[in-house]
């Protein structure tokens, strides 16, 4: 991952700002609105249950959609400054019992096997370079979940992506297509469910996939 981006997100004022991103402009706001419909329309598809895992949490913005599926949600990231903001920003939910805090990396977390029902890894792997460096990652939320992983990435088969190529615009993150993201998973036993949900069809770079673990039912 691009260092100056880990460093942003491990400080606490890259944090705070991480946290009020989504609530600037209507634009934002409605972005955010469309992704959080598309998480949960996957967690639907993913007959989502139980405990689930949210990695990397971020500031906790998607953990109440989570909620709205999982009895508890496990939120963790590897900058403590994002657990911080998470711990602020659903300290009701903590305090409810719905919702725990571990600083923890999405390639080394500290879970047992089968820990959760779902893992859901959001906006992470479009900052990784290539295959091996997400391979640890795939590793790790095909361990941890006993059913489904859901996972968001850059998707490079849609229209804007393929004008943003042929105009070579400077993406700052690593797309895949489909067949790729599939492969990827493949290796470590994850099989898609349906199609990749898009945030805004052709037009989008957001995509969420939806993966039964093997032998998941």
């Amino acid at each position: 991952m691009d260092r100056d981006l880990v460093a942003r997100y491990d400080s606490a004022s890259g944090a705070a700002a991480y946290r009020k991103k989504y609530e600037g402009s209507w634009i934002r706001r409605l972005s955010n609105r469309r992704e959080l419909a598309v998480v949960r329309t996957a967690l639907a598809r993913a007959q989502t249950r139980g405990r689930v895992l949210d990695c990397p949490c971020g500031a906790g913005r998607l953990t109440p959609s989570l909620l709205r599926f999982a009895d508890h949600v496990i939120c963790a990231d590897a900058s403590a400054s994002m657990v911080a903001e998470a711990q602020d920003a659903l300290r009701g939910r903590a305090d409810a019992g719905e919702v725990t805090f571990i600083t923890a990396s999405a390639a080394a977390l500290p879970l047992a096997d089968d820990a959760v029902d779902t893992a859901v890894c959001h906006r992470l792997i479009h900052h990784m370079a290539n295959a091996d460096e997400r391979a640890p990652v795939w590793a790790e939320l095909a361990r941890v979940a006993k059913r489904r992983v859901v996972i968001s990435f850059s998707d490079d088969s849609t229209w804007k992506a393929r004008s943003q190529r042929r105009r070579g615009v400077d993406r700052r993150r690593s797309a895949l297509m489909p067949e790729q993201l599939n492969a990827e998973a493949a290796a470590h036993g994850l099989m898609p469910i349906g199609e990749p949900i898009r945030l805004n069809g052709l037009h989008s770079l957001v995509a969420v996939a939806v993966f039964a673990v093997d032998g998941g039912a």
